[in-house]
């Protein structure tokens, strides 16, 4: 009798832990542990997986859904597809068509999440835009090596391990993002939003293996707020245009000034850090992306807490 008693007593005092444990382990997500808690939510974010998976790490619903269309949709033929026209061999043979995204916005106190899905709902890109000068949050476009892994790099290469690319929203600045070497670098693939109250910079780059085949985006933009770190933007625009005497938003394009030419901009990159990362799945081309934006603007968010 006295052993059945101390059984029953050892298990309820181990379940009056586990309910002990789990209530501090909530209260410290919440508090002193929530910002960790939350880089380890957007870390398990990937193209490819649905909807309702970003949902469910990110905990709260959508505060922003509606569906967009892109008008424009481009598409490449197929020697097998039904249009495709053999007589053409020689051209590359395409087709446009109305396609429609979902479009959802996630907002937490220190960042945003835009999720841009196909209608099924498998994501195909989505953006993390810090909104906090403390938050943080680092993105490596591909997969981390452990210590082991790293040490076999090392052993095997003669060199130390660094990641391809390695971004820390608020801190990385656009210029942290060139080679070493000068020689190595012509530019980047630019695109430029300036208004009156709003203000986007991106730019854009592609991965083969090391980043899966992606194509990805670095952005700041007016959605950060105070956590951005915006450089000189006098004369940008100008400087993009160059000779061509039509206002330009994105660089290089046909005829478009040498980056040397281009000595504001070079500044501007040196005094600019990244507020968001965009990742864009297989599924889906920067040609095709449906909005002319990576992450939020502030007028979709503005006045949702």
């Amino acid at each position: 009798m006295v052993a059945v008693l101390t059984v029953t007593s050892i298990v309820g005092g181990l379940a009056a832990l586990l309910v002990v444990g789990n209530a501090a382990r909530g209260w410290w997500r919440r508090n002193f542990g929530r910002r960790a808690n939350s880089y380890d939510r957007l870390r398990r974010l990937g193209t490819g997986a649905n909807l309702t998976f970003f949902e469910a790490v990110l905990g709260d619903p959508p505060a922003v859904s509606r569906s967009i269309v892109k008008s424009d949709y481009l598409e490449y033929l197929s020697a097998d597809d039904p249009e495709y026209d053999p007589r053409r061999s020689d051209e590359i043979q395409t087709r446009t068509f109305a396609k429609a995204f979902g479009l959802a916005i996630f907002i937490d106190r220190d960042y945003y999440v835009q999720a841009i899905s196909e209608t099924d709902g498998t994501v195909l890109a989505f953006s993390v835009t810090t909104r906090s000068r403390r938050f943080r949050p680092v993105y490596v476009p591909h997969r981390e090596l452990g210590p082991i892994e790293r040490w076999r790099h090392r052993r095997r290469w003669r060199q130390r391990y660094r990641p391809l690319v390695k971004i820390e929203l608020g801190k990385t600045r656009f210029a942290d993002l060139d080679p070493k070497d000068p020689d190595q670098f012509a530019g980047p693939r630019l695109r430029l939003r300036l208004g009156a109250h709003n203000f986007a910079y991106s730019e854009i780059t592609y991965f083969g293996n090391p980043g899966y085949y992606q194509d990805f985006a670095w952005t700041t933009s007016d959605a950060s707020g105070r956590a951005a770190k915006l450089g000189k933007t006098t004369g940008l625009y100008e400087e993009i245009q160059g000779q061509s005497g039509e206002p330009k938003d994105d660089w290089p394009y046909e005829g478009s000034p040498e980056w040397a030419d281009m000595p504001r901009m070079q500044q501007f990159r040196r005094e600019t850090t990244i507020t968001t990362y965009t990742v864009i799945g297989v599924g889906l081309s920067v040609e095709n992306y449906p909005i002319n934006r990576f992450g939020p603007w502030i007028e979709e968010v503005r006045t949702i807490p």
